[in-house]
């Protein structure tokens, strides 16, 4: 595993190769200028987009059988906690990341109108780089967090693979863990799962 796996990942490329272009968007129709609070927006969701994905999108029950939709939902996430350590499965793959970026600008243009919505769709797909470098990290055993809150949420991550994949669903903070008491001490209390590493 090495930095270079996440940089040269082509989801990240294609987000990184993005955001010059929304920014720019954004400053020509002259949003930018207008709705720059916006770009604090993402940050203030995060925490609670974060957590409803991981739990209710990213670990749905899987399908009876094998059709599509299982094929789909096993290469969306299910794979990764099959192999922790596979790069290739650490990342959203870009067929999931093009709709839930088209619903995610759909949803800020319904509220804010299309040229502003550019504000914090910019916003929105730095966060989610920042995302995939903190799920990256988590996952990189060469990795040393430098803080007590970086250090926090890897081991929360490891606690979510190897332990009990129903609770600590924070990746890049907690607070949603802590709002709704899906970490921490209550969590350690709850039995263990026999495979945590398999949501079949």
């Amino acid at each position: 595993m090495h930095r270079r796996d996440l940089w040269t990942h082509p989801s990240v490329v294609g987000m990184l190769a993005l955001l010059p272009l929304l920014l720019f968007a954004a400053w020509w129709l002259g949003s930018l200028r207008t709705a720059w609070p916006l770009l604090l927006l993402p940050v203030v969701l995060a925490p609670f987009v974060e957590f409803t994905l991981h739990r209710f999108v990213l670990h749905a029950r899987l399908p009876a059988g094998d059709g599509l939709r299982r094929r789909l939902q096993v290469d969306l996430h299910h794979a990764h906690h099959a192999d922790p350590r596979c790069v290739a499965r650490l990342f959203w793959p870009a067929w999931a990341l093009a709709p839930l970026g088209l619903l995610t600008y759909a949803g800020y243009a319904l509220v804010f109108g299309v040229a502003a919505a550019l504000v914090p769709m910019a916003a929105s797909v730095a966060y989610f780089v920042f995302y995939e470098w903190m799920h990256f990290s988590h996952h990189d055993p060469g990795y040393v967090a430098r803080t007590r809150y970086g250090r926090r949420l890897r081991r929360a991550h490891m606690l979510h693979h190897h332990y009990n994949p129903n609770y600590w669903w924070g990746i890049t903070n907690d607070l949603a863990d802590v709002l709704l008491r899906t970490g921490g001490a209550r969590a350690r209390h709850q039995p263990a799962r026999a495979q945590a590493r398999s949501l079949r």
